[in-house]
């Protein structure tokens, strides 16, 4: 026991300078930014620039993802379909091509949807006093994309399974990644649980250095305490959840 605790304090040990250092950075960096937000006032700026995004700018994003993303998405799904039209069931690498496919069009349609609620909010941004037809044209394009995404989603699902017989649930399906998950043998759950856990990491990392930069906002361009909120619920969400599937499974002797 003695010999772990050496172990415990020299790890600490060795990790605490560094710590500490980020920390008084963090401070130094903190405290010049909010020094020099008593003598520039970018605030009417960053406000101007803001606004023009959300008329202009966040529309004509928006009809450019609704054109692109379908027409790469559409060439990565029917060059799947080719590739596994040919397989023989048995060279799991024509198979692997195929799926790396399919993974690219999930991934590529959901990163739209992503970015299409950003730009649908930008283009609402400026409040409805201030619709115009270039809302209109962002509203358009939302719903395309959105329409897009779940249709080619569906496609590439569908691909999947036809493939994989043993796999279950429609994209259409509200308890679609449940049934998916259920269906998936012990070594595609291995994969999940490691890939989730990346996930997890990865969101506490961002929404840390979202909730320190939404700080400095706040205090430099007077940006409120909404935009953190928002970045500390979902940081508690992910965070709870975790928290809370991890003391389930324990108690269940899963892990």
């Amino acid at each position: 026991m003695k010999v772990e605790n050496n172990e415990i304090k020299k790890e600490n040990k060795k990790a605490l300078p560094m710590f500490i250092g980020i920390i008084v950075l963090s401070a130094v960096v903190g405290f010049v930014l909010g020094l020099a937000s008593v003598f520039v006032d970018h605030s009417d700026r960053i406000g101007e620039l803001g606004a023009l995004f959300g008329k202009y700018m966040a529309p004509c994003l928006m009809i450019a993802l609704a054109i692109v993303v379908p027409l790469i998405c559409v060439y990565e799904y029917l060059s799947a379909k080719k590739i596994l039209k040919g397989w023989d069931g048995e060279d799991e690498e024509v198979y692997e091509k195929a799926d790396s496919k399919l993974s690219g069009v999930i991934h590529a349609t959901s990163t739209a949807l992503i970015i299409s609620f950003f730009l649908i909010t930008a283009s609402y941004s400026g409040g409805m006093e201030n619709v115009s037809s270039f809302t209109m044209v962002a509203i358009i394009g939302f719903v395309a994309v959105m329409a897009e995404a779940i249709i080619l989603q569906q496609k590439a699902v569908d691909l999947i399974k036809s493939t994989n017989p043993e796999k279950k649930g429609s994209v259409y399906d509200m308890r679609f990644q449940k049934k998916w998950l259920a269906s998936c043998d012990e070594a595609e759950k291995a994969m999940i649980g490691q890939c989730a856990y990346k996930a997890y990491q990865t969101t506490n990392t961002v929404c840390t250095v979202l909730a320190v930069i939404l700080a400095l906002s706040a205090m430099i361009f007077g940006t409120g305490f909404l935009p953190s909120l928002s970045v500390c619920v979902i940081w508690f969400a992910n965070t709870s959840a975790y928290m809370r599937e991890a003391k389930k499974l324990g108690k269940a002797g899963v892990i």
